[in-house]
């Protein structure tokens, strides 16, 4: 694919979450305290703009901390397993870079699958889709968009795809996978 995840960038996205969200405190903290020492003196538009002005921030901070947060969680699953899709010979290899196994799954030995799309075009989000196969008798695989196109996933196993689920973004729980 041509979207790479890099520790740097994720590290830089969440400093910048962080940031984002020390300011939203410090923001909200002194535009209550306003609104609560001069109740009487300030106008109610101000108010209002105030408190809107804190929702959306708080709304833009959440948004950034969380894909940031969600890309980590990309980049450790593709740091910790190379998984490679051979459609040839219609099987499976995934390795484990922690201690060099490697597993290989026919494509028979695929129960079902579920597809999660990124629907949002920009580079902001629409790295972060990825395919969840379940295995007959052990743990599900998942296989994010970057290191194998979802589409190649849907026409090796369209017969057996029992979800097709469009999001802006899409989380994992990767302490399931990681064990």
């Amino acid at each position: 694919m041509d979207f790479s995840y890099k520790k740097s960038t994720i590290a830089l996205n969440i400093l910048y979450g962080l940031f984002l969200l020390l300011f939203t405190v410090c923001i909200s903290f002194w535009v209550i305290r306003k609104s609560i020492l001069e109740w009487d003196e300030t106008p109610l538009f101000k108010i209002i703009f105030g408190y809107t002005f804190i929702i959306l921030f708080t709304l833009i901070t959440y948004q950034y901390l969380s894909l940031a947060l969600i890309r980590r969680k990309y980049y450790l699953l593709n740091k910790t397993f190379n998984i490679e899709f051979d459609t040839k010979k219609r099987e499976i290899r995934i390795t484990d870079k922690r201690n060099n196994n490697l597993k290989i799954f026919n494509f028979e030995d695929i129960k079902t699958v579920e597809l999660y799309y990124s629907w949002n075009s920009t580079p902001f989000s629409s790295d972060l889709g990825y395919s969840k196969l379940t295995i007959k008798n052990d743990n599900p695989i998942i296989i994010t968009q970057n290191n194998i196109n979802q589409y190649i996933v849907y026409k090796a196993f369209k017969s057996i795809v029992i979800l097709n689920k469009s999001r802006f973004v899409n989380n994992f729980d990767i302490k399931q996978l990681l064990n």
